[in-house]
């Protein structure tokens, strides 16, 4: 039992190791719970043997055969714990190698530190089959441990690697034993500095169960930790792909309502142009043509809109400006509402670009979007487009509150975002992913504190590729 607790706890800090956690403190704490389990279960054993007279122990070599089990442990572990999933027959045929003769040093280093009044002799091939018997069963113990899967999910794969290291540290124990031959008229010598036989069962199975328990404990609140986090991860998903499919539906209503509302708009538009020529007064042609141009801002906006839900099959080109141009249409009355001043800053004449361009009106839209919600109490807006060497810049400035230090390695995060339930996280991510398959990509810098936010965007003026 001893054997089989400390087993399974080094392979629950193996199970640590190959879920991405502190590599070195989970190996450490293993191959010292193997170690003194094995430590442990020698002198156990060693209490089934009854030899007409006690048994003394050489201090220094009992501790000289713990850290010989706890290095080797230590170094099994450490060569085997993140390849096993990798199935990797010479490193877990290496760590059963090390783990047996970790088993076979420490116990005939504890023999060792028995000292007798008369000759030992040992049986060879008994001492070869305690060494067979130590690595062949640790190596069977690995491979099981290898078909074990992540977590708390797969444990009967563990727990017949646990009896099977404990097979192989209680089979080398007894073989070894078989092969241990002392004189008939030989006695245990109590020599200074030495200890009984029971007093260090006593000890070695104290702290044998006190690491197994204690990196059980520790092991298992872990992955209670990590089962919690899941649990919250899952749960964020689920709710991001409730907000996407919400945000699909919206876009197919909106498309769909758009296209429905051109075609009424045509009539009315035909309407008032036949009106208009019609038999009126100067002021009622007057409001007639502000109706027909307020009209003709609204088939705008439908145009436009459904623009975005109708994505090219391919990249074409394209004039950066006209994009913008497109995009503000959209936000003309927020603008208004929040008196946010805009400003363009881009030559007469800029190269064309050669992308999808419903997808870069989509990240244009993104951040235009963004900047406005950045400044509720109005500012000033500022879309600038610079031609460079290779390709066009486009910059999209605020004057708003600006995005606080803390979260600016994350605002590119997936599902990160500042505006609380208002957001869904994907704007900003979206839009780089977008660029970086244009083979463009995204920048920003920010001050906290009202100094605003600037996102920055480069586009080849062909996408890599194409």
């Amino acid at each position: 039992m001893i054997a089989f607790l400390a087993g399974f706890a080094a392979f629950e800090s193996v199970d640590h190791v190959r879920s991405g956690a502190s590599r070195q403190k989970w190996v450490f704490f293993g191959g010292v719970t193997l170690g003194l389990g094995i430590w442990s279960m020698h002198f156990v054993g060693m209490l089934a043997w009854h030899p007409p007279f006690p048994l003394f122990y050489a201090v220094d070599r009992t501790v000289f055969s713990v850290l010989a089990a706890i290095c080797a442990s230590w170094l099994a572990l450490y060569l085997v714990a993140d390849d096993l999933a990798r199935q990797s027959l010479f490193r877990r045929g290496l760590g059963a190698l090390l783990v047996g003769a970790g088993i076979c040093s420490m116990h005939y280093i504890g023999m060792a530190a028995l000292g007798f009044s008369g000759r030992v002799m040992w049986d060879p091939l008994w001492l070869l089959c305690s060494f067979v018997i130590a690595v062949t069963a640790s190596w069977a113990a690995m491979a099981l441990l290898a078909r074990s899967g992540d977590g708390m999910k797969d444990l009967m794969p563990r727990l017949m690697a646990s009896a099977g290291i404990a097979v192989a540290i209680c089979g080398m124990h007894y073989a070894g034993m078989r092969a241990f031959m002392p004189e008939p008229d030989a006695l245990s010598l109590h020599l200074p500095a030495s200890f009984s036989g029971v007093t260090l069962a006593r000890i070695g199975v104290g702290n044998a169960m006190l690491f197994t328990f204690a990196l059980l404990v520790v092991s298992y609140r872990d992955k209670a930790r990590w089962i919690q986090k899941a649990g919250a991860a899952q749960t964020e998903s689920a709710e991001s792909a409730r907000k996407l499919d919400a945000l699909a539906a919206a876009s197919k209503i909106a498309a769909s309502v758009a296209h429905e509302i051109n075609n009424p708009l045509e009539a009315v538009t035909n309407l008032l142009y036949l009106a208009q020529m019609g038999n009126v007064g100067e002021s009622e042609r007057e409001y007639l043509a502000m109706a027909q141009k307020e009209v003709g801002r609204i088939a705008s906006i439908t145009t436009h809109t459904l623009r975005f839900y109708r994505q090219q099959s391919g990249p074409a080109p394209v004039l950066i400006p006209e994009l913008l141009e497109s995009a503000l249409v959209l936000f003309q009355t927020q603008l208004t509402e929040q008196k946010i001043t805009l400003e363009r800053d881009w030559p007469e004449q800029t190269p064309q670009v050669v992308c999808r361009e419903g997808e870069i009106r989509q990240v244009i839209a993104n951040l235009i979007s963004n900047a406005i919600d950045a400044m509720p109490d109005g500012g000033k807006l500022r879309l600038g487009v610079k031609p460079v060497s290779s390709g066009i810049e486009v910059e999209v400035a605020d004057t708003g509150r600006g995005i606080p230090a803390e979260v600016r390695g994350r605002i590119l995060e997936p599902f990160f975002t500042t505006k609380g339930r208002n957001g869904t996280g994907l704007g900003l991510s979206i839009s780089a992913e977008i660029l970086a398959r244009h083979g463009g990509r995204l920048d920003f810098e920010s001050g906290a504190g009202g100094n605003g936010s600037c996102f920055r965007f480069f586009l080849p003026f062909t996408p890599e590729g194409d």
